[in-house]
């Protein structure tokens, strides 16, 4: 009887291994998208975390997009420009709330700057109190819920962490926009399509209460794009412009559709830019032939202005006219990533003969060379006579604002401003106030400093000890270029190590984490090779400057990146 008991016993117990073997097999396949043992043995290994994760409410993983920074102070720094000198305000926004990174736009209405963030959170900067505060506006019909779910069901629950998707261009919004006569709010972004598993742009329309901020009633979609691959809206565009007339207009990227060439074919969305009739909801084109339009804006002459990114090389700034092509993926003034030829390697090949051509197709205002991927474009208005008039371009990649002075429909100039942060969007106030919304969530505000202007000195006439050591032979105040010997000086107090657009020493860029300080400051010019091996700046530069000098220079240095101003 004993033996039998044991016998029943053991096929007892290795019949509930096996089916626990079997249901931590298909949990794994299911929730880790393994196949076979290797998702027995993750399941088997964390099966709490794994129970834990099950009974997670879906909708909480909405929260994992969000990063909310510790409080800091607001930096009030100084910029030095080729006409102007300039006072630029940083307002961290997620240092008061949590925020979904990379992406998002801003609008204004009065003196208040209406935020979205990537997901379609929605807040507001009220520039008489310098504060934030969140709008309780229902919910951007984007599906988020639903886009996590699938995400999900793809990636596993413990992947779905969209915060930084810049590099996978996926899931966000691309602009919103203040309709005035309307007295109502657009906003382009993705949206999950849950029948298909893909994505559109959508565009949504809520009436507020341009006092209150409130909505009076939901939001309503006006246009939805072709849909396209979780993956590919980094080719999205999705920006906007409005000047009344019921007309909205919209720019649409090819999202990377190469084959068949969807930025040609006049029956797609893809490649385009759109104009929308807000009361009947149907749209149409207006040009074609359009990579990834980031940027839209009427002038006052009333010409429709778009800047787009172009491959390696070729970011474009155009005029864009009824019907007008202007060429992308048959012509192109980039190549590709991965040659100095046209097509090879990324899916596209070019009509023309020619690297770098665009002929047979609608040229552009102007380009960079390199791409600077730009952003938002606008023309600066009151904000003071030397720049009235002239467009102020965001970057991305550059971390600048390129100001250009047009004459006619030529580009005079481009003159390159270093910001430091990816510039996604920027607007202007009625006082002439300049906003920049940075992938960082701060609002930037640029306000001419008019203290220096009238002084009418460069901040050169402020250096007298850094003159005087001859700092000066190297260094220089403003932007930074590649032919510079050295990096500048501008708004080097609190800036962080190594993070001007200049090629530093191995020891200098290991301290990128950190941020220039007196104390760092000094420490530095006291010995340089000993604060960052290898740096050029060698003890035999500063041999000589004993330790009053050096104070002098580290305070000059702090003045030369601030206002002089009073606050």
């Amino acid at each position: 009887m004993t033996n039998l008991y044991i016998r029943y016993s053991s096929i007892v117990r290795w019949s509930c291994i096996t089916v626990c073997l079997v249901l931590c097999l298909v949990a794994g396949a299911v929730f880790q998208k393994y196949i076979g043992l290797p998702a027995t043995l993750v399941f088997i290994k964390s099966p709490v975390a794994q129970l834990r994760m099950l009974r997670r409410d879906w909708d909480s993983l909405q929260q994992l997009q969000y990063t909310m920074d510790s409080p800091s102070a607001d930096l009030h720094r100084y910029v030095e420009t080729g006409l102007l000198p300039l006072i630029i305000d940083e307002k961290t926004l997620s240092a008061s709330y949590p925020v979904a990174k990379f992406g998002g736009a801003i609008t204004v209405i009065g003196h208040v700057v209406i935020i979205v963030d990537r997901l379609g959170s929605f807040y507001a900067y009220d520039l008489t109190t310098s504060s934030f505060k969140q709008l309780p506006l229902p919910a951007l019909p984007n599906n988020l819920t639903e886009y996590l779910h699938h995400r999900a069901r793809l990636d596993g629950l413990a992947q779905i962490n969209l915060a930084g998707a810049e590099s996978q261009g996926e899931f966000r919004v691309y602009d919103i926009t203040y309709l005035s006569d309307r007295q109502a709010l657009a906003v382009s972004y993705d949206q999950f399509d849950s029948t298909l598993g893909k994505l559109r742009t959508a565009v949504s329309v809520i009436p507020i209460d341009a006092v209150s901020l409130a909505a009076t009633d939901d939001w309503q979609t006006i246009l939805t794009s072709d849909a396209y691959t979780p993956g590919t809206a980094l080719f999205g565009g999705g920006r906007m412009a409005y000047r009344g007339s019921d007309k909205l207009y919209l720019t649409l990227g090819d999202h990377g559709i190469y084959y068949p060439k969807v930025a040609q074919d006049s029956t797609t969305t893809f490649g385009k830019i759109i104009e929308i009739d807000l009361n009947t909801k149907k749209s149409r084109e207006v040009s074609k032939g359009h990579r990834n339009p980031q940027g839209l804006t009427f002038l006052k002459s009333g010409r429709l202005i778009s800047n787009e990114h172009g491959p390696a090389g070729g970011d474009g700034l155009e005029l864009i006219t009824e019907g007008s092509n202007f060429g992308w993926p048959n012509v192109t003034l980039g190549t590709a990533y991965d040659s100095y030829d046209l097509g090879l390697g990324v899916g596209w090949n070019t009509t023309s003969s020619i690297v770098g051509s665009i002929a047979g197709y609608t040229a552009p205002m102007f380009a960079w060379m390199p791409s600077v991927a730009v952003s938002q474009l606008i023309e600066i208005e009151n904000f003071n006579p030397r720049w009235d008039g002239d467009l102020l371009v965001g970057s991305l990649k550059a971390s600048s604002l390129y100001r250009l002075r047009l004459q006619a429909d030529r580009v005079l100039y481009s003159e390159p401003i270093w910001i430091g942060q990816r510039i996604r969007d920027l607007a202007q106030t009625k006082d002439g106030t300049i906003i920049l919304w940075t992938d960082n969530a701060q609002l930037l505000l640029i306000t001419v400093d008019k203290v220096k202007l009238t002084q009418n000195r460069r901040n050169t006439a402020f250096l007298g000890d850094i003159q005087a050591a001859g700092c000066m032979s190297c260094h220089h105040l403003g932007s930074t270029h590649p032919g510079d010997p050295a990096p500048t000086l501008s708004n080097l107090l609190n800036r962080r190590i190594a993070s001007d657009a200049f090629p530093y020493s191995p020891g200098l860029r290991a301290r990128h984490q950190e941020h220039w300080t007196k104390a760092l400051l000094t420490e530095f010019l006291t010995d340089p090779s000993k604060f960052a091996s290898g740096t050029p700046m060698s003890a035999a530069r500063v041999f000589g400057l004993d330790p009053e000098r050096i104070e002098n220079i580290v305070d000059e240095l702090a003045g030369a990146s601030v206002s002089t101003e009073p606050q």
